[in-house]
C-alpha cells in the first residue's frame, strides 16, 4: 500500500506499536498494519469513541495514490457530509419558522462547507490530473 510506505519513510510522523499491530495517526486518519499483514484505514474524525472504516473509493486512493491524497479526500468527504446534514437541519428550522436557529445553522454551514472546499483545493494542488 502506497500510503503505508510513504508514512514509513516520513521521519516527521510517529509510528505507534501494540502487541498485534503498528499504526500511524495523522490528518484524522488511523492507518494500521496488523501482524498478519492486513492494513486497515480508519476515520478518526467521528463524534464517538470508535473509528469508522473509510469508504472503499477513498481506501483505493490510500492504496494507489498515497497518504496525503487519501487523507484529504476523506476530510473533504466528511465535511461535505456534515454540510449536507446542516443544510437539512436549516430546511427543517425554516419549515418550523425557527429563523434564528436557521441563521445560526447557516453560520455553521458556511464554516463546514469552506473546510470541504479547502480540502478539495488541497487535493487539486497535489494531483491536478487525477
Amino acid at each position: 500500500m502506497k500510503a503505508w510506505t510513504e508514512l514509513e519513510n516520513n521521519p516527521n510522523i510517529t509510528l505507534n506499536e501494540t502487541s498485534y499491530s503498528k499504526y500511524y495517526i495523522n490528518h484524522g486518519v488511523k492507518i494500521e498494519m496488523f501482524n498478519d499483514g492486513r492494513i486497515e484505514v480508519k476515520n478518526t474524525m467521528t463524534n464517538s469513541d470508535h473509528y469508522e472504516n473509510v469508504p472503499y473509493e477513498i481506501f483505493v486512493l490510500f492504496e494507489t495514490v498515497g497518504f496525503d491524497h487519501g487523507a484529504f479526500a476523506m476530510c473533504s468527504h466528511i465535511f461535505k457530509r456534515r454540510a449536507d446534514k446542516i443544510m437539512y437541519n436549516i430546511d427543517l428550522a425554516e419549515r418550523d419558522e425557527r429563523y434564528e436557529a436557521a441563521d445560526r445553522l447557516r453560520e455553521s454551514y458556511h464554516k463546514v462547507i469552506n473546510k470541504h472546499y479547502d480540502y478539495e483545493e488541497r487535493i487539486s494542488r497535489l494531483s491536478p490530473y487525477l
